[in-house]
């Protein structure tokens, strides 16, 4: 029914509808610098009319309007763009990751440089060249192993500053996996709390953002699959390698179905004797298999919480899924520990996971490369010791005089332990310059190894001084050789590594490049969307203040057609 009163109700709806607008609108303003924020608005709405005429109501000209409403407040979000900022957003972290150990891996190489391995190998056959001129000469002779020492020193020094690069990423690898539990725990608890609020029939707006913004910060880490369930639940799926869709179920509802573990080292025992990470790469015969390992690590990357789990690795196959490995016919060379990360509901049944993207898909990728630049590194120093040796000492075997350690040459860390003979740091009368080795002679066998420099032979595949000597048809008679085609030399292998990790740090930087340019498209996007704009504020505010105020002035209108009504009726 119409009246004054009936007006009083609307106005006073009015009032409270304009100020709930105001206090969203305040919120709002509060937050517009807050991380992960989306706007708010609320949403008016007509309250319920009067309706038809009835045996208690009066017929009206029509139906008569009660007022205003707030039918919801909403936050401002399109989840398209959400999808794509955290797809874009894992790929951006996968190559910014890499493009920062890449530089890394270049300062340790140092090249080009007066310090690098190049310019130890140039004068290292400087000096042989210089002995080969001058044989009887002492200081010749203290220049050459002076010089080889000091590339000995070079190639170990960065072979284990590789090392320790492994190192910096596997333990960065499991702060990463300890932040990622922290992640996916927060968003189980905001679950419940969410499905909470929505079941009570409330728009839990700033929780989602909250959810929403650890979203993002997790697919940093790792590709993710997001799927909605009742009440504004999700489920949350880890993308692996294998493509297997949606993925590896990570939080369900509001409880988390799946545990990482970080793997810390892998030991077995073979031949009486306990194999470990600090023994790879290590080779061990194909018929060692089957054998029984001990994983080590930490449950959720926390060191308070350590597992011990024992497996049997049975095949290849399955040695693939805990190593990183190398095949041939007979044997099986273990480089490392590949991947670092189960993931299971329990440790019994956990299982390795490749992600398929992120900063943990990059940190993976990277212990492989770091492995393939210890690799050159070995060959190197392998096929230096087998070349200089073998011409040094005139024969097939060790007992001769050697110039480098003989272990080198069938060593699986040739670069880590390459150095000069004892024989030839106690004595330099050691050096063999001539054809049979005195200080009388024309320095034949130095002028041999000092064209080592630019002679090719097969690098890669060279096992053995007979696969030396056959490659280069090295004759000692004549103390002659020639250079194989289809070969390399040791300074064009060495380069080759350079411009190889040269080639992939500019792909990083260009991949990290392109991809901060879409992400940020993609950010401004959404923040023009999601994002709090204070003109815009401040011109709502103002709308709601007028429309508030317009109100307030109804009450005093209707406040005096009511004292008219009572009092001025009254008096007459």
């Amino acid at each position: 029914m119409s009246g004054l009163f009936n007006t009083f109700n609307i106005v006073k709806r009015g009032m409270q509808a304009q100020q709930t607008a105001l206090h969203v609108i305040s919120h709002n303003v509060a937050n517009a610098n807050t991380e992960g924020y989306s706007i708010q608005r609320a949403n008016l709405k007509t309250s319920q009319p009067f309706g038809m005429p009835s045996l208690t109501t009066a017929a009206e000209p029509g139906q008569l309007g009660t007022g205003v409403l707030v039918d919801s407040i909403t936050r401002s979000r399109d989840e398209f763009l959400d999808y794509y900022i955290r797809k874009e957003t894992s790929t951006l972290e996968n190559y910014k990751v890499r493009e920062q150990f890449l530089s890394t891996i270049e300062t340790i190489f140092t090249e080009p440089s007066n310090t690098g391995i190049a310019t130890l190998l140039t004068n290292f056959w400087d000096a042989w060249q210089g002995l080969a001129s001058n044989p009887e000469s002492q200081a010749q002779r203290e220049l050459v192993r002076s010089n080889a020492e000091a590339l000995c020193n070079g190639i170990s020094h960065n072979y284990k500053q590789l090392e320790d690069l492994e190192v910096n990423i596997a333990d960065l690898i499991q702060n990463q996996i300890f932040e990622v539990s922290s992640i996916l725990k927060q968003i189980s608890d905001l679950n419940q709390q969410i499905k909470a609020v929505t079941i009570g029939g409330k728009n839990p707006n700033d929780l989602m953002d909250k959810r929403d913004l650890l979203l993002d910060k997790l697919s940093e880490r790792f590709a993710i699959e997001i799927e909605k369930t009742d009440y504004n639940g999700i489920k949350i799926y880890a993308k692996d390698i294998s493509n297997q869709v949606p993925g590896v179920l990570l939080v369900s509802d509001s409880s988390i179905v799946n545990n990482f573990y970080y793997v810390n080292d892998i030991s077995f025992e073979l031949s009486d004797k306990t194999i470990n990470k600090n023994n790879f790469p290590a080779t061990i015969s194909s018929d060692s298999l089957p054998l029984e390992a001990t994983v080590k690590g930490y449950k959720n990357g926390d060191i308070n919480e350590e597992f011990k789990l024992t497996v049997n690795i049975n095949d290849i196959e399955e040695l693939k899924k805990y190593f990183n490995i190398e095949q041939n016919d007979e044997n099986i060379k273990i480089l490392n520990i590949m991947p670092h990360i189960l993931i299971g509901d329990d440790v019994e049944n956990s299982n390795p996971i490749n992600f398929s993207n992120g900063s943990l898909k990059g940190l993976e990728s990277l212990s492989f490369e770091i492995n393939d630049y210890k690799k050159q590194l070995n060959n190197l120093a392998r096929g230096l010791a087998i070349s200089v040796n073998t011409i040094h000492s005139g024969n097939t075997s060790s007992d001769g005089i050697n110039f480098f350690n003989s272990e080198v040459e069938n060593s699986d860390i040739a670069a880590k332990i390459i150095s000069i003979d004892q024989k030839i740091k106690e004595n330099l009368d050691n050096i063999s310059a001539n054809k049979q080795g005195t200080f009388i002679g024309n320095g034949e066998r130095a002028l041999l190894i000092g064209q080592l420099r630019n002679t090719r032979f097969n690098l890669l595949g060279l096992q053995s001084r007979e696969d030396f000597i056959s490659s280069v048809n090295l004759n000692f008679d004549e103390m002659k050789m020639t250079s194989n085609n289809s070969g390399t030399t040791i300074d064009n292998y060495f380069k080759a590594t350079i411009s190889q990790l040269g080639v992939s740090n500019q792909e990083a930087k260009r991949m990290v490049k392109n991809q901060e340019n879409l992400v940020d498209q993609l950010v401004i996007r959404r923040e023009s969307v999601s994002g709090v704009s204070l003109d815009e504020e401040m011109t709502n505010m103002l709308q709601f203040q007028r429309a508030y105020e317009a109100n307030a002035k109804m009450i005093s209108v209707i406040d005096e057609l009511l004292d008219l009504v009572v009092n001025g009726l009254i008096r007459r």
